[in-house]
Order: C-alpha cells, then sequence, then structure tokens
C-alpha cells in the first residue's frame, strides 16, 4: 500500500499525525507477509526443518558411533604391537651380538686352520 504525498498533507492539516500512517504501513505490510506465509504453512515448514535436523543429528550420532568404535579397535592394535615389540626387544636381547658371534668365527676358523 503506496500513501501519496498529497495524501499525508492533508492528514497534517486535518491534524492527524503521521506515524499513524507508517504503524498503518507496517501492520499492512505484516499482514501482507502473513497472508504470502500463513501460520499452518509456517509450522509446516519449521516442522519439516526440525524433522530434517532431527535426521543429520542421527547420522551424526551413527558416525560419532563409528568413529569411537575405530578408535577402540585402533586401541586394541596399538596395545598388540607393542606387546609384539617387547617380546621382539626381549628376544633380541638374548640373541648373541655380533661382535661375539664374529669373535666365535674366529676361534672356529683358527681351530680349523692347525
Amino acid at each position: 500500500m503506496k500513501i501519496d504525498k498529497s495524501i499525508l498533507i492533508l492528514a497534517f492539516f486535518l491534524g492527524f499525525s503521521v506515524p499513524s500512517f507508517a504503524g498503518d504501513i507496517c501492520s499492512t505490510k505484516l499482514e501482507a507477509e502473513s497472508v504470502k506465509n500463513p501460520l499452518p504453512v509456517k509450522y509446516q515448514q519449521l516442522k519439516a526443518q526440525n524433522e530434517e535436523l532431527k535426521r543429520k543429528l542421527e547420522d551424526c550420532k551413527a558416525e560419532k558411533e563409528r568413529v569411537k568404535e575405530e578408535i577402540s579397535r585402533l586401541n586394541e592394535e596399538i596395545s598388540t604391537l607393542e606387546s609384539k615389540e617387547a617380546r621382539l626387544r626381549i628376544q633380541l636381547l638374548q640373541l648373541p651380538s655380533k661382535e661375539s658371534l664374529e669373535e666365535q668365527i674366529r676361534k672356529l676358523e683358527s681351530e680349523e686352520g692347525r
């Protein structure tokens, strides 16, 4: 609803306040918006958005659970590898050193040479 300047001037001389027209314009605008998007339609839109957000939340929760399970599996794998590393280090310590083996080879070669 557009108000002509002449109507505003006439209203001023008759003693009407201009803000009252502005109030009417604002309320008309709100009415126009409510006609364009009535409450049941807005409710349905919000309800649809809410359902979409709930679905996304459930997807996120499922992904979070998958990630937790993967972390748990990887932690178990790390634990297994650490215990295997410890066993191999113990086994390595029990093996003779390179120098010791070289010394034994020299002794055997010197015994063969005699």
